[in-house]
């Protein structure tokens, strides 16, 4: 992809999010370092935009809730997001269509799963611009 392409795309992109909230062992965190990165490379091969962050416990102003208060992950795990960024519904569906329809993006995804901490199972939730 072009360097205006991409450029188009940063600019376009964001008004309709998908995202997950999942906790992984300490012992994966550079093993889904690695997932994501690769996993990442493809999904801005495909057309749309990709994010992982990990979480840090920070301090928040008084009346707001800290996040960690309502995600539980023990001593031994991380708690990571992943957003998924398109320009709108039309476009997550072709970008999803093309990542399901290729080996190395399937084979990352079953990775994946295999990070997780077990007996959990990634939160997932999308978004839409209220202006789109």
């Amino acid at each position: 992809m072009s360097n205006m392409n991409k450029t188009k795309i940063a600019q376009e992109i964001g008004n309709q999010i998908r995202f997950y909230i999942y906790q992984i062992p300490k012992k994966n965190h550079d093993k889904m370092v690695q997932n994501q990165k690769e996993f990442t490379d493809a999904f801005i091969k495909e057309g749309g935009d990709y994010k992982s962050f990990q979480l840090k416990n920070t301090a928040v102003p008084e009346g707001f809730t800290n996040i960690t208060t309502l995600l539980s992950a023990n001593p031994d795990e991380e708690v990571w997001m992943d957003l998924e960024l398109y320009r709108d519904g039309n476009h997550m569906d072709v970008v999803t269509s093309k990542l399901l329809n290729e080996k190395s993006a399937l084979s990352l995804m079953k990775q994946y799963l295999t990070l997780l901490s077990p007996g959990s199972s990634p939160i997932r939730a999308e978004f839409r611009h209220f202006d789109s």
